[in-house]
């Protein structure tokens, strides 16, 4: 009797689970994180300009390891706000960009204006 109930109940999960993968694949959509939110144009300007060579999937894994601009729409909105926020800070004391790539790339530096921008951007996530 026990085995029966033991097979039986093992029937029925393998078959629900079954169902649920089937219903997903047969949808032919993607499943995503709904609550994330893709980065503004002028954002997008921005950080492709000013971020993406560290903080992309072809950046150093330190900087990815902060933020990864590549894997911003995977990320909740609450975590889009806490990393914009960081973002801002950092950007705001100028401890970002760093100094060499600064030294380097010195047509590329965000100006007070873009810096401005990012605040805006990082109030309308709040």
């Amino acid at each position: 009797m026990r085995k029966s109930i033991i097979l039986v109940s093992t029937v029925f999960i393998a078959f629900f689970l079954l169902i649920n993968v089937n219903t997903i694949l047969a949808s032919g959509q993607k499943t995503t994180n709904t609550t994330s939110a893709a980065l503004p144009d002028n954002m997008m300007k921005f950080v492709q300009r000013a971020c993406m060579d560290c903080h992309s999937d072809k950046g150093s894994a330190l900087a990815r390891g902060k933020v990864n601009f590549s894997k911003w729409g995977d990320l909740t909105i609450q975590k889009q706000s806490d990393k914009a926020n960081t973002i801002f800070k950092v950007l705001s004391k100028e401890s970002m960009p760093p100094k060499s790539w600064k030294k380097n790339n010195p047509d590329l530096i965000p100006t007070k204006a873009e810096v401005e921008m990012v605040g805006k951007w990082v109030n309308s996530l709040k």
